[in-house]
This record gives structure tokens, sequence and C-alpha cells, in this order.
């Protein structure tokens, strides 16, 4: 072999290769137009569901009044006007107004989760129609119960 040849040989060898120079990596902005499109709906979208959410906060205001009001009323008078008023509020004075008795009391459980007994419906009546009358204690928390279950379950229909 001639110098020549070694000296070509020894130049493509291995050793003498230098490493590849590799361009940087594409970065991720400037986007491509589609994805401004995309992000834009995507922005859209979350303003409308916080709006929805926000109103439908605002809508269940006089639930949360009511349940906050819930403790501080003690009698069975004061509990089922608690019940009325959520029923005003929810469903207008012109559909509630004039429910008493038998119709409030299907109303109520037709209007949600609500089951009120025969003998509790009773007990109700002679405690808002006889002055006489007081009742007990256990009667007291089961009207408060029945009405916490009221306040948080009844289904609002437009009105």
């Amino acid at each position: 072999m001639s110098v020549e040849m070694n000296q070509t040989i020894a130049e493509a060898s291995l050793n003498n290769l230098q490493d590849i120079i590799v361009p940087d990596a594409p970065g991720f902005f400037p986007l491509a137009p589609g994805w401004y499109v995309v992000l834009l709906i995507l922005f859209t979208l979350l303003l409308h569901f916080a709006y929805r959410s926000f109103l439908s906060y605002r809508e269940n205001q006089y639930r949360r009044d009511a349940l906050a009001e819930l403790p501080h009323t003690l009698t069975v008078k004061g509990l089922l006007s608690l019940a009325k008023r959520v029923a005003l509020s929810a469903y207008g004075r012109e559909q509630t107004a004039i429910l008493s008795g038998d119709e409030w009391w299907t109303f109520m459980e037709s209007h949600s989760d609500v089951k009120i007994a025969s003998d509790l419906r009773e007990t109700l009546e002679k405690s808002l129609y006889d002055p006489a009358y007081k009742a007990n204690k256990e009667t007291e928390k089961a009207v408060a119960s029945l009405v916490k279950v009221w306040i948080k379950t009844h289904r609002r229909e437009d009105v």
C-alpha cells in the first residue's frame, strides 16, 4: 500500500469522525393557527360553564338561607312556615299560596323525596289548628328532619 492510501484510510477511520450537529428542538410557540382555534373554543366553554355554575349558585341561595335558618326555628309552626316560604320562593305565590291540608302534604311529597306518614299529618294538623295542643320533642325533631329533607331535595320547576 502506498503512503497516500494509508493516509486516506487513516483520515476515513471512525476515530477521526466528528459528531453530527443536531438542530435545536422545535419550540411550542408560535402555535399553528388550528391550536389557537382549539384554545379559543376551550376558553369559551370554560367561561360558559363558570357562568352556568354561578347562575345555579345564585338560584339556590334561598335553599342555603333556609338551611341556615332551620336550626334556629324550634316550633312546629315555625318549621312548617319555613317550608311554605321555601315553596313560595321556588314555585311562586300563585301555585303554592292556596295550598293547605292534604293538598299541601301531597304537593310536598310530589315535588321532593319527602314521605309524610298519615299519623304525622294528623299531628301536624292538630299542632297548626288546635291552640291547646303542644307537640312533643319527638314530633319537633321529626318535623325538623322532614323540612330539612324538603329544602334539600325539592325539585324546582321553571317558574
